[in-house]
């Protein structure tokens, strides 16, 4: 059965994703990909990534879901998933379902958000890498609990890292 229209992955049944959260070895395993350097920061995902750089989490029996979808159902238990789970922080590794980092949303407020946010100064969304190639390079800073902060810098071209903003 094809996905959305948009390729991003899915759940086809809520009772996998609701089998998944109850399950603690999922729970366990998911949270075994995670790594937080700080509580109010970007938390990261250090498994597979999507073209998009999105984690992807088998949840199992062959079913993947995107990786901050299952943060946002654990920190949302018994909640029916949005359309869109959203980075305000706009990093597609995010995994922090705090304030500032994932909302729920909607296809065209995600697409309104990206398209307000793109030409900002020094914007992840401005990295030269493109989406996937910054979350490989920052889930490879991840594992390895490396510097984030320079290899999020790396990908932004000298305007981005050198302009401060003018307000």
């Amino acid at each position: 059965m094809p996905g959305p229209a948009d390729g991003s992955l899915w759940i086809e049944r809520p009772e996998w994703l609701a089998a998944a959260l109850d399950a603690e070895g999922v729970r366990r395993r998911y949270w075994s990909k995670v790594y937080a350097p700080s509580p109010e920061g970007c938390w990261y995902w250090t498994g597979a990534v999507s073209g998009k750089g999105h984690g992807r989490f088998w949840i199992g029996n062959g079913h993947v879901i995107i990786a901050h979808r299952f943060a946002y159902a654990l920190a949302h238990p018994g909640s029916t998933l949005p359309a869109v789970v959203a980075h305000e922080c706009d990093n597609p590794l995010c995994q922090n379902p705090g304030t500032g980092h994932l909302h729920a949303s909607t296809h065209a407020e995600n697409r309104a958000e990206w398209s307000q946010r793109r030409f900002t100064i020094a914007s992840p969304l401005r990295d030269a890498r493109g989406s996937l190639g910054r979350a490989i390079a920052l889930r490879g800073a991840a594992r390895r609990r490396a510097q984030l902060d320079a290899t999020a810098a790396a990908g932004l071209r000298p305007l981005d890292r050198d302009q401060p903003p003018l307000w």
